[in-house]
């Protein structure tokens, strides 16, 4: 860019010369990295693995309108807010937080903590990788899901498609085909997860570690730290490929699973709903449980993604596109997922579809391979197609979540991007260490505590703190100031009648109206949890919230200390674009509306003080 276009543009296309824009930082290469980056941040294991097995287990189609009615005015309208926040101030969660209000600077804490424990998730990825190792293994052979195998079919076992089953456990053909336990199914439960049909008990045991898992997870946190290793720019050029490739295996497995006889059981299960359903306070919180775990919204990862755009990227045309996008990827992934369940209770002569298979986060696990097995020809390479894009959907959150811990702590201690690769090392060896209790028997079990409490009740208290902190304490017309002055336009009343009091009031009602009707869950709907787990998964979301009222209490205190308790909701002096360039240019707008304040103020006084004639 030439001197004669920076100073009639000085944020035009490039910032290469602004502090903002180091190398030492990183920035997105261009403005569709940071899309397909978001894409696969957003369209992840929350449409994959997590909105199938909520909206089955909630009525299907009873399930999908809130969800649409809450992804448009609660999901979108707080999606550009934390994009936004990230663009404007150029850091990270932790110090846009603390330099927006100081009094809620423990948000970027406690979004910290959030992500430390959603890191769990990687046993979910490697579930992927003991299905895709076993794909190629099998290459000539039966895929071991698509028979009863004595060795794992330790209940009555039936193979669906199948009309003489093989099974163990049962005394005689009859029995086992009437048996409604399918061998993808015992496959999951038995082979995979070795599952420890007892729950959790006695605290501390878990039985020992399964080799397998332990194996999967260490190659899912070997890929992870070798994408994240370089930085900004190495992620910026992967989501090329693991943003865009999930699409086509997905387009694939929805038109495989709409061809199978009795599909349409499902997918009438899926888009007729039983109105009566909608009454239910709970299926009202699931689905604005997906809404805020899918788009990733209070996690701080968005912050982190916008904090490394240009300062006037249009970023609300690229919201929009990403909520779209989000909402096709978790319908394309409901429709394969409620096919197979109804070509399964068709099969099974069951007339309930809810009833074909046991819900639970192992949903996609059992119906997904049973797809590809039935389905597809050459399923050994379809299916090892489908687990590569189940992984690298999973990768791809993780990534938003990986640079949020790096962003928060090289933001936090400068002099450390000098050795990132050593930081992100240590990162992901702690984090497979932490994972290590889910590689157990009891491992399901935990994975599910944690999905409840910290991404379903949890999440809807961190959404709510996000958007009271930047709409309330900071203020929606401050934030609408900001977006004016970034985007060039000002938001519309009706955007910021949203922010102001439609999406805390909702989440605010929603996350109220559950703990009112709330009931303690079980797992697959039959596992009881014992009273010291369900008091450990109620714990978790307190936690998180912990340092954020400790930072509020501090700062007040000082304030008070001060004599400036009319300051407590005030930003801190230091707020501002986080692009120098953009922070200079405010800086002259601000003088000049003082200059013109005072000459109005001038004008006015000596037009009071002329005496009448």
């Amino acid at each position: 860019m030439n001197t004669e276009e920076q100073r009639h543009d000085p944020l035009k296309k490039t910032h290469t010369g602004s502090p903002s824009y180091q190398d030492t930082r990183g920035h997105w290469g261009s403005r569709m990295e940071f899309l397909l980056a978001c894409l696969g941040f957003s369209v992840g294991l929350g449409n994959l693995w997590r909105f199938p097995y909520l909206a089955y287990e909630n009525g299907g189609a009873a399930f999908l309108l809130p969800y649409l009615l809450l992804l448009v005015i609660v999901g979108r309208p707080l999606y550009l807010t934390e994009v936004a926040l990230g663009q404007y101030s150029q850091l990270g969660p932790l110090h846009t937080y603390r330099k927006l209000t100081p009094l809620m600077a423990g948000l970027g804490y406690l979004q910290l903590l959030s992500e430390l424990t959603s890191s769990s998730y990687m046993i979910i990825l490697g579930y992927s990788l003991h299905y895709l190792f076993t794909s190629l293994t099998h290459i000539g052979h039966t895929l071991p899901w698509s028979k009863c195998d004595p060795a794992w079919a330790k209940e009555p076992c039936h193979v669906i498609g199948v009309t003489t089953s093989s099974c163990r456990g049962a005394n005689n053909t009859e029995a086992c085909a009437f048996s409604d336990q399918s061998s993808s199914t015992q496959y999951w439960r038995h082979e995979v997860l070795r599952l420890d049909s007892e729950g959790l008990v006695n605290f501390g045991e878990l039985g020992g570690l399964i080799p397998s898992l332990v194996l999967c997870l260490f190659v899912g946190w070997v890929i992870t730290c070798l994408c994240l290793i370089k930085g900004i720019k190495t992620t910026g050029k992967v989501v090329y490929f693991t943003a865009t490739f999930p699409f086509f295996v997905l387009l694939v497995l929805v038109v495989a699973g709409a061809l199978l006889p009795g599909a349409s059981k499902g997918l009438v299960y899926l888009f007729v709903p039983k109105w009566e359903k909608l009454l239910d306070v709970n299926v009202w919180r699931k689905a604005l449980e997906q809404v805020v775990y899918s788009l990733s919204i209070g996690g701080g990862g968005l912050v982190t993604f916008g904090s490394y755009n240009d300062f006037n990227t249009k970023v609300h045309i690229d919201v929009l596109i990403l909520s779209v996008l989000d909402l096709i990827a978790s319908l394309m992934c409901a429709v394969t997922i409620f096919s197979v369940m109804g070509a399964m209770a068709y099969e099974l002569g069951i007339e309930d579809v809810s009833k074909v298979v046991a819900s639970g986060p192992g949903l996609a696990f059992v119906a997904y391979p049973e797809a590809i097995a039935r389905t597809l020809p050459v399923p050994h390479v379809w299916c090892f197609l489908f687990f590569t894009m189940f992984f690298i959907l999973g990768l791809s959150s993780l990534f938003g979540g990986m640079e949020l811990l790096m962003t928060a702590l090289l933001d936090e201690f400068p002099q450390l991007r000098r050795r990132k690769p050593v930081i992100v090392v240590g990162l992901c060896v702690f984090l497979f260490c932490l994972g290590l209790p889910s590689c157990t028997p009891k491992g399901q079990y935990i994975i599910y505590l944690i999905d409840v409490f910290n991404f379903g009740i949890g999440s809807l208290l961190a959404a709510f703190i996000t958007c009271v902190t930047v709409h309330w304490v900071f203020g929606v017309n401050n934030f609408s100031d900001m977006i004016e002055f970034m985007l060039g336009f000002r938001p519309s009343v009706l955007m910021r009648v949203t922010w102001a009091c439609i999406a805390p009031v909702l989440l605010l009602a929603v996350f109220v109206g559950s703990l009112l009707q709330w009931s303690w869950p079980l797992y697959a709907g039959v596992v009881q949890y014992p009273v010291w787990a369900l008091l450990l998964g109620a714990a978790m979301p307190l936690v998180t919230l912990a340092p954020l009222v400790v930072v509020a209490l501090v700062h007040v205190i000082k304030l008070v200390r001060r004599g400036r308790v009319r300051d407590f909701l005030k930003p801190h002096h230091s707020w501002g674009p986080g692009c120098p360039v953009a922070r200079q240019r405010l800086g002259e707008v601000v003088r000049h509306s003082l200059e013109e304040l005072r000459l109005n103020t001038r004008v006015t006084k000596s037009t009071v003080d002329i005496p009448d004639q």
